[in-house]
């Protein structure tokens, strides 16, 4: 018999799906020649037709395992953590940009609204839409 018939028939005595079933390359011919549900039980014995191990669940558990609540120590900062430090450093740059001059005040209620969206990446990114927008007073 072929085989996938060999392969479709070990993977039911051994319960698995057929793409877990493995034939030995050098035994190939023994399991061509095998014929009957029993000839493929006893190459399974003789270990020439095997299963692999499954890691499908494992693997799955694992992945369910990389939230925020399974991790310990101080591999990763905490993203609010994140968020308030750029968010007080952009704050702090347009109370400097305001209180200088450099833009007007009429500005600074929608700068403060888009800061705290979180649009802005970081100081620099904040400064150049500012740039862009000329919403910058030039020097006199």
């Amino acid at each position: 018999m072929s085989v996938a018939t060999v392969r479709r028939l070990a993977s039911d005595i051994l319960q698995v799906g057929s793409n877990k079933i493995r034939i030995k390359p050098t035994d190939i011919k023994r399991a061509e020649e095998a014929l009957t549900r029993s000839d493929v039980l006893a190459l399974i014995k003789d270990g020439i037709v095997y299963k692999l191990l499954a890691r499908g669940r494992r693997t799955k558990e694992k992945r369910r395992r990389r939230g925020a609540g399974h991790r310990r120590g101080k591999g990763t900062i905490n993203q609010k953590r994140e968020w308030m430090q750029r968010v007080r450093s952009q704050r702090k740059y347009l109370r400097e940009l305001v209180t200088s001059a450099q833009i007007d005040k009429k500005f600074n209620r929608s700068l403060y609204g888009k800061v705290k969206s979180g649009i802005f990446k970081n100081k620099k990114s904040f400064y150049v839409y500012i740039k862009e927008n000329n919403m910058l007073n030039e020097k006199k």
